[in-house]
């Protein structure tokens, strides 16, 4: 018994650096998984945020938009002589998260802001370091300080509207971008702001006349580009948003949430052209390789491996990811689902233990922490007897299906919970068995019948 279910799960991905470079995606990331009877391993998928499960198919000529030709816009110079006094310390905290050391990144840098109120990039980098360390409202008065300072520093300002998008109030994050925009007209790429939290907010038709006036200012803008195909994705029409992607990378070839979008568009369409399979990995190949830490694309490039038993290269980018966001529950079920295929169970259960604890209420890692109980015969947990685990797994279900929503999400907690009630009769039937005649080890083997001859 096979099916696919989807869950929505938040997924923030930071990135650091020195340059003005902006913080990587918050995305709603869109899981579906194949949840198996014989061996209930599964790895969830992920997307980007508002993506619908609709496949509706658009020609890409409705794309064809004629724009009137403008005068470029003038670019902004942010004024980084408010941090070469503190570049180099921003710079050694940066080395420090990447070697793992984010509390001394923290210390480095909250000694450099306090020392230096304009030093912006410091205050920025402060921010994503307090997300890595789940601390959402130190995060948000680091990114607020860090505007403060430069209130032309798009990215600080993007990271504040992705707060308010994974806090469930995009509307906030309009807000905001609004005021920035007022104050700073002169800055075009706050537009970008908001276009995330329009996107976010399903102001689909608003977010497009948005990108459309724009685009009469700055009509070579493959940023904008992008995020026209993010909205047309988002409402599902994946082949527009397939042809307008192309359009920009065309113009913006190495821009990692482009090639990223290309690849989630591809997956979305796989499932009628299995031809474009093969490439999606090479596309997040490239992602990776522009940006490291795209959270997003080493969950998706994990799940690949997954699917490909490659299991050590799917354990190490599911690390990577919780490395980065260690709030991510989806991850710490993709990571036990991988111990749980190659038997090791104790570490699986760890996890899932980390996720439960995170977020009570997730019927997906109740699910997963079932059908590590139920696996008996192909998941060891040394310290546990059988009886315990099918108990166990039947509570897990029955949580599952109490905190799930989706009629078929509780058909299959259901279904689980029977198969647990007739392992539990089983398995009860044997000891009863045992108790009165003893064990089946001690029973003469049978002979082994004759081998057939041929003649």
């Amino acid at each position: 018994m096979s099916r696919s279910f989807f869950k929505y799960l938040i997924a923030a991905a930071v990135s650091v650096g020195v340059a003005a470079g902006c913080a990587g995606s918050n995305q709603e990331a869109k899981t579906a998984a194949n949840a198996q009877a014989d061996s209930a391993q599964k790895v969830t998928r992920t997307g980007k945020t508002g993506a619908s499960s609709a496949n509706a198919g658009k020609s890409s000529a409705d794309a064809q938009e004629s724009y009137a030709p403008a005068p470029k816009v003038e670019r902004i110079v942010y004024n980084f002589s408010k941090v070469d006094g503190t570049a180099n310390d921003v710079e050694m905290a940066v080395r420090a998260a990447d070697n793992g050391n984010i509390d001394t990144a923290v210390s480095m840098l909250q000694r450099t802001s306090e020392k230096s109120s304009d030093a912006f990039l410091a205050h920025y980098n402060l921010g994503v370091m307090y997300e890595r360390q789940l601390k959402t409202d130190e995060a948000r008065r680091a990114y607020e300080k860090a505007l403060q300072a430069e209130p032309k520093f798009t990215p600080a300002l993007i990271q504040l509207v992705r707060l308010d998008i994974r806090e469930g109030n995009p509307a906030a994050g309009i807000s905001k971008a609004n005021t920035y925009i007022t104050s700073n007209p002169d800055v075009f790429e706050h537009n970008y702001a908001k276009l995330e939290g329009m996107i976010a907010a399903k102001q689909y038709d608003e977010a497009i006349s948005l990108i459309s006036a724009l685009l009469k200012r700055d009509e070579a803008n493959g940023k904008l580009r992008y995020y026209l195909a993010m909205t047309e994705f988002s409402r599902g029409r994946y082949r527009l948003a397939e042809f307008i992607v192309g359009e920009a990378l065309e113009i913006i070839p190495d821009d990692a949430d482009a090639l990223f979008l290309r690849a989630r568009i591809h997956e979305a369409l796989s499932e009628d052209d299995v031809s474009l399979i093969p490439g999606i990995a090479a596309t997040l190949d490239r992602v990776i390789e522009l940006n490291p830490d795209h959270l997003e694309a080493l969950w998706m490039r994990g799940v690949i491996y997954y699917e490909a038993s490659n299991y050590t290269k799917a354990e190490e980018y599911f690390k990577h990811v919780l490395e980065l966001n260690p709030s991510t529950v989806g991850a710490y079920v993709n990571l036990a689902n991988t111990y749980k295929t190659v038997d090791r169970g104790p570490e699986a259960e760890t996890l899932l233990k980390k996720a439960k604890a995170l977020d009570p209420h997730d019927g997906l890692v109740d699910f997963a922490l079932g059908t590590l109980y139920l696996n008996t015969e192909l998941i060891k947990l040394p310290d546990m007897k059988d009886m315990d685990r099918l108990r166990l797994a039947r509570t897990q279900f029955e949580n599952a299906q109490k905190n799930w929503t989706s009629k078929d999400d509780i058909a299959l907690a259901k279904g689980y919970i029977k198969t647990t009630d007739d392992a539990i009769e089983t398995l009860q039937a044997m000891l009863d068995a045992e108790a009165l005649f003893g064990s089946s080890s001690d029973e003469t083997a049978a002979e082994p019948a004759p081998e057939e001859v041929s003649e």
